[in-house]
């Protein structure tokens, strides 16, 4: 395989195109992670406030 051609591998056996191409999905899967979890916390702040109501404006502080 890439021993043959003499392509320099690292040492989980991935050449270096192969590596840069999988720190690429993974900082898109951890990016788009992150988007899905910041979405589901802000969808459960507005849920919070809306369940409230607008009398949680009106107190006194």
């Amino acid at each position: 395989m890439a021993e043959h051609t003499g392509a320099k591998l690292a040492p989980n056996g991935m050449t270096e195109e192969q590596a840069a191409a999988f720190r690429k999905q993974r900082r898109r899967r951890s990016i788009a992670l992150a988007a899905a979890l910041a979405l589901f916390a802000l969808t459960f702040y507005v849920l919070t406030i809306l369940k409230m109501g607008p009398a949680l404006f009106d107190r006194a502080m």
